[in-house]
């Protein structure tokens, strides 16, 4: 047995070390490169997401108003389960609004406030168990009021 290695020669542990070296540093590499070549979102960009992150709060206010229908009459609940879901609706909404609502004030401030008036107030009209058209009217006012908050119109 000899004592010395001959030159030149690497053993498989040291080759398969480099190479799993040099394949971290290919990948870390790479998604740099990629990450600094990327295009930043535009604003027409930014505001298509908020508009899209916004569609369960349409969504939720109008389908408030359609369940609320069902449920109410002369301030008594008739149906249980869907005054029940008008109310989930409305909630449904809020979050929506409240999870985009950085985004609201940054495109306009006085519309975001807007936006979250009109949801109280048909949080509120549900909730004392209003006449179904005034129920009705809200929702169209909030849902109004996040379409053109959101730059749809």
């Amino acid at each position: 047995m000899s004592l010395y290695r001959q030159a030149g020669r690497a053993s498989g542990r040291t080759l398969a070390i480099a190479a799993g070296v040099a394949l971290v540093v290919g990948l870390a590499a790479g998604f740099a490169i990629g990450r600094a070549s990327a295009p930043e979102p535009t604003l027409a960009d930014r505001v298509a997401d908020l508009r899209a992150k916004l569609g369960p709060a349409r969504e939720g206010i109008e389908l408030s108003a359609t369940e609320y229908e069902q449920a109410v009459r002369d301030g008594r609940v008739v149906a249980p389960t869907e005054y029940g879901a008008a109310k989930a609706d409305v909630e449904r909404a809020a979050a929506a609004v409240a999870a985009s609502r950085a985004d609201l004030r940054a495109l306009d401030r006085d519309r975001a406030a807007r936006v979250d008036q009109s949801l109280a107030a048909l949080r509120a009209a549900v909730s004392r168990r209003a006449d179904p058209a005034t129920v009705r009217r809200l929702a169209v006012v909030a849902s109004a009021q996040v379409r053109v908050a959101s730059g749809a119109g």
